[in-house]
């Protein structure tokens, strides 16, 4: 618990203010502060969150539900919102210790007691992102899903361990229930879960074989989930959750029932497997067949992308959706051993110990659970940063198993084994928890902006007491209209729910990105009259820009600044219009990279705002000629080479200059974010109306601040 949170205790617990880490968890907590007016009844519409049209509540219910229920009976009914936030801030703490109770006992129960208690001590000290999940105030759902998979597991296992287990399969049903009420991607889980089924009844079939321990738990189990999930069907992917459901029962019937009905047969082991195979020829071709009419491919296209969105350009610069085996366009174990470090590779001993034993040795139910269960998280992990937190207890579970039969070779391997265990994965794991980078929540700036916002401008729906209204379907559906009083802020994506719940104002775009290409392409616009349609089809009032949006000087080729952010989302807008990436050669004579910024940088909309407080620029001293060149690398890739520069003191002067050699290569740019190379006309409609206190640019009260609030004045 310690390293949870001894680094982010101050961070979070500030006078007067609890400051939750990470985007959802503001939005989490907005839930929950109108949940406990309400109790048991839980908003699943909520007019704040995007502007335009009133969105379905973006997280499953259960989380959100819990987190209220226990706010609610800590404040005897009535629980002030001060309690709440405080819950809330040690909720995933309290939930991060339960996991390593849960992961502790499934790993008794599949391995023993000394596998069990290596695993607990993985587990416990994991750092990386399943330690930010579960740290103070990280308020999202992550860490119950990695506490209520485990606890299901460990529940279906013993039921199927200790026949008839009535009670203890309905208690897994119910936390397969809670978990699916949990997160919307959770069919995955299913899947799996129907793959290992299907396999382990394929493993067992033999005319010799004892007879195999019966799934009726899982019947059990997978059919209250089923019932459960149907009550709330119109959630957000509930649908492919119940189908998972439906077909993983099927699925499963059907194999047991073709290999009771092969083994009265001659030749059981021949006809048993001629039959899958020819259901699964016949599912193959229906597939392909259907994939023609219904556009299954795109679909699958869709369903790829979104598992390694790094890899296909498709994670919009989200943290989470980061790649662990792909970063800056090469493959490297980097990222990975950062989240894992040496209990990466013992996981990956761990998991081939287990295909080994079960294919030579043992066929242990449990044991081949926890191998497909770490195995199928392993391939998405390296996808998509944000299954670690899944892959997380495979991660220890196979560790505390690998260790565990390293010790049991001999003293010499158990010497090893405890060495490697400590200087490898829990010194490390201790190292980087409490070192690494732990603030995530709103910077001071923020929160004084947002308390403005609040207190300084008026209400989008008239009464303040509205923000606590309870949202019910029937009046907030597809024909609701926002009033005449109703407007919104445009700022960037992932300031979105803080804006609603700090600000109680609506955005434009929030995290779940609805709208991130309008905000991209304001952002980015060229001109005021290009970009006024935007706020006008918005009927936004305010637009925010902050010190993280802009490009910062450095003699780093990394961009420092969200600014090529912009171009993941905005389909009209190019990111080579605005910034040239060229080569000159270093003392060593190779390529050395290069930015340097286009005119069209300095009149987009975020940086006539931010760096330039929407005034005119008349006579920039950052005009400069680039002179360039194409070559190519020894690989064949091409780059632009720099043959020289030429330095104006005039934009003037350079702009008639670049137009006279533009066919020879050259363009006119400047080498410093902060200083135009082009003249800018002042803004007309877009005027000041809050700067926070800290300045980033210049100083004492000449500097830009950090975050900048302007208002719209046109109609």
């Amino acid at each position: 618990m310690a390293i949870r949170v001894i680094p982010r205790f101050d961070l979070v617990f500030q006078p007067g203010f609890v400051n939750f880490q990470e985007t959802d968890a503001w939005y989490h907590v907005r839930v929950a502060e109108n949940l406990i007016r309400h109790f048991p009844w839980r908003s699943m519409v909520d007019p704040y969150v995007a502007f335009g049209q009133v969105q379905d509540t973006a997280t499953a219910p259960f989380y959100d539900w819990l987190l209220g229920l226990v706010a609610w009976i800590a404040g005897f009914g009535s629980p002030s919102e001060s309690l709440l936030h405080d819950i809330a801030a040690w909720y995933p703490v309290v939930l991060a210790v339960c996991t390593v109770v849960a992961v502790f006992l499934l790993a008794r129960l599949v391995f023993g007691w000394r596998a069990a208690l290596l695993a607990a001590a993985v587990i416990a000290t994991l750092p990386g992102h399943f330690l930010r999940v579960s740290s103070l105030g990280f308020t999202d759902h992550h860490i119950m899903e990695s506490l209520l998979v485990t606890l299901f597991f460990f529940l279906l296992l013993r039921a199927i361990e200790n026949p008839p287990a009535f009670k203890t399969s309905v208690a897994a049903g119910l936390t397969l229930s809670a978990y699916l009420l949990t997160f919307h991607g959770s069919a995955i889980t299913v899947g799996i879960v129907v793959a290992w089924a299907i396999y382990d009844r394929v493993r067992w079939f033999s005319p010799g074989e004892k007879p195999q321990p019966s799934f009726r738990p899982l019947y059990l189990a997978f059919l209250i989930a089923l019932a459960i999930c149907l009550i709330f069907r119109r959630l957000v992917w509930m649908n492919y959750t119940i189908t998972a459901l439906e077909l993983g029962i099927v699925g499963i019937a059907a194999v047991e029932g073709w290999a009771k009905l092969c083994r009265r047969m001659r030749q059981p082991d021949l006809r048993f497997f001629g039959g899958l195979a020819a259901a699964t020829l016949a599912a193959l071709a229906v597939s392909a067949a259907l994939s023609q009419r219904l556009s299954l491919r795109h679909s699958a296209k869709v369903i790829v992308t979104h598992l390694a969105p790094s890899l296909f350009g498709t994670s919009g610069g989200v943290y989470e959706l980061q790649s662990l085996v792909y970063d800056l366009d090469h493959f490297t174990l980097i990222p990975a051993i950062r989240q894992f470090w040496g209990a990466y590779v013992l996981a990956l001993i761990g998991l081939l110990l287990l295909l080994a034993e079960y294919i030579f040795k043992r066929r242990d139910p449990g044991r081949a659970l926890v191998f497909f269960w770490g195995l199928a998280m392993f391939v998405l992990a390296m996808g998509e940063l944000r299954m670690t937190y899944y892959y997380a207890i495979g991660v220890a579970l196979a560790t505390g198993y690998a260790v565990d039969r390293l010790i049991a070779f001999g003293r010499w391997t158990a010497w090893v084994a405890a060495l490697s265990l400590a200087l490898l994965v829990i010194a490390p794991n201790l190292y980087a928890a409490f070192n690494g980078d732990v603030f995530t929540g709103i910077p001071p700036d923020w929160k004084e902006t947002l308390d403005w916002m609040r207190t300084s401008t008026p209400e989008p729906f008239g009464d303040p007491a509205f923000f606590y209204s309870r949202y019910r379907r029937r009046d907030f559906g597809p024909n609701y209209r926002y009033p005449p009083s109703a407007y919104s802020v445009m700022a960037w994506w992932d300031y979105g729910y803080a804006i609603v719940d700090v600000a109680r104002r609506i955005p434009v775009t929030n995290p779940t990105q609805f709208n991130a290409g309008e905000a991209a392409d304001f952002f980015l616009a060229q001109s005021e009259p290009d970009a006024i349609p935007f706020l006008r089809r918005w009927r936004t009032r305010y637009v925010i820009v902050d010190e993280r949006l802009p490009l910062w000087p450095s003699a780093d080729p990394l961009l420092i600044g969200d600014f090529p952010a912009f171009f993941q989302y905005s389909s009209t807008h190019r990111q080579s219009d605005y910034l040239v990436l060229a080569y000159q050669p270093n003392a060593a004579g190779k390529p050395s990279p290069k930015i340097f910024y286009r005119p069209a940088y300095y009149r987009s909309m975020v940086i006539r705002l931010f760096l330039f407080g929407g005034q005119a620029v008349e006579a920039p001293h950052g005009a400069m000629i680039l002179f360039l060149q194409q070559k190519a690398f020894p690989g064949g890739q091409s780059y632009q080479e720099i043959v020289g520069t030429k330095r104006y003191s005039s934009a003037e002067e350079a702009a008639t200059a670049e137009a006279a050699c533009r066919a020879k290569g050259c363009q006119l740019v400047s080498d410093n974010p902060m200083v135009s190379c082009v003249s800018l006309d002042a803004l007309q409609q877009l005027h000041p109306a809050f700067a926070s206190t800290s300045s980033v640019v210049g100083f004492g009260r000449s500097g830009r601040k950090a975050v900048q609030v302007y208002q719209f004045t046109g109609n």
